[in-house]
């Protein structure tokens, strides 16, 4: 038995310090000790993933008119001409404070849900008279989620990306800080926290509509090009030096041109075989038109449906319209709630209806704001 040896056996802090070592080493190499540092399901997409995605969609939608108003229709549809809310006093007070005005951000909401697939919302409660005030929080500043390690659903903190290079944590709702944070989501799928955007099928096809475009547009702009080939017959020395001189300015259109047989002059163009591609182009459109749900005479190609075949192609398009605004009630009502909730004022009874996407553009005519969704396919039927 060396002097290291023995010392572990006779000295019981010594055996302690060891054991406590062992102990350590054993966990780093159990799976069991580790968690993905996002705490995040092995399915779900990273932070550099999302932020790439987020970060395209945006300039898209900035740049390309297309992405632009297929957001934009969406808002349209779903917020429509007004959303009545009707109830207790307090609701009204809280949708029409003058630190919220829940009505002009409601297409903004709407235009965020498309865009990024969630919306962050902050809730700050006045210590006095406990009315919540409501702001937004970007999707693309949102890096990091914590859920319960048994529940993924349940969100316990959320991580914004400051100046700071700390960062800074909001709670989530159940917490009773005087700021949380509510998180919503569209597209979202089964083990994952964060949503997707509306946009997020067809971004390579915008892109790639976008190429397509500018492409066409340079050979076009090429194919109407030409230059003068000026040839000058058994040309004596100098005298291409003195016809480039004199030829410096190009002529303009229309104007005479007068010369001997000694001089030829020929318009040259540029050999560009390109042919009608039109349906190469719709085929692009229709890509696009099918991802975004909607069809192609919402585009404004409307030569490609006749008034018939227009008003069926549009049954599934209203319908997932009529859905979505399904979601956005839900989470409006939801905000409500949780500021009712916050201010001592549970179980406080309102109602938000919309105007109907169903009955409105299956009749052709604006429709009433119904009480109930399923009135809406009632008349329909």
């Amino acid at each position: 038995m060396n002097l290291s040896e023995w010392l572990i056996a006779h000295v019981p802090a010594i055996r302690r310090a060891v054991d406590q070592r062992v102990q350590l080493a054993l966990k780093a190499v159990d799976d069991d000790h580790w968690r993905p540092i996002t705490n995040q399901t092995p399915t779900a997409r990273t932070w550099a993933d999302i932020r790439d995605q987020l970060g395209k969609i945006q300039e898209v939608c900035r740049v390309n008119p297309l992405a632009s108003r297929l957001v934009d229709m969406t808002t349209d549809f779903v917020i429509g001409a007004q959303v009545r809310v009707d109830g207790d006093p307090w609701v009204r007070q809280f949708w029409e404070h003058p630190q919220n005005r829940l009505a002009q951000r409601l297409h903004q909401w709407c235009a965020e849900l498309s865009r990024s697939g969630e919306l962050f919302l902050v809730l700050s409660r006045n210590p006095v008279d406990r009315m919540s005030y409501v702001r937004e929080v970007p999707a693309m500043l949102i890096d990091r989620i914590e859920t319960d390690a048994d529940d993924l659903e349940r969100e316990l903190t959320y991580h914004q990306l400051t100046d700071d290079t700390e960062g800074r944590w909001w709670p989530a709702r159940d917490s009773d800080a005087e700021q949380v944070m509510l998180h919503y989501t569209v597209n979202k799928p089964v083990g994952e926290t964060r949503g997707y955007s509306d946009l997020a099928q067809i971004l390579q096809w915008l892109e790639r509509y976008d190429l397509w475009l500018e492409d066409r547009v340079r050979i076009n702009r090429y194919k109407g090009a030409y230059l003068w080939q000026v040839r000058i017959n058994n040309a004596l020395p100098g005298q291409l030096e003195a016809k480039r001189a004199q030829y410096s300015r190009v002529p303009t259109s229309g104007s005479i041109i007068v010369t001997d047989g000694s001089e030829e002059w020929t318009a040259v163009h540029p050999q560009i075989s390109a042919d009608d591609v039109e349906a190469d182009g719709k085929a692009i459109r229709l890509m696009i038109a099918a991802g975004a749900g909607v069809p192609l005479h919402f585009l404004a190609e409307g030569e490609s449906a006749t008034r018939a075949t227009a008003r069926e192609m549009g049954t599934a398009t209203y319908r997932h319209f009529a859905h979505r605004q399904q979601m956005f009630r839900w989470m409006l009502e939801d905000l409500v709630q949780t500021a009712a909730r916050r201010a001592g004022r549970p179980g406080v009874e309102f109602s938000i209806a919309f105007e109907s996407v169903l009955a409105e553009d299956y009749r052709g005519n604006p429709a009433p704001l119904p009480a109930q969704e399923d009135q809406a396919y009632a008349e329909h039927r």
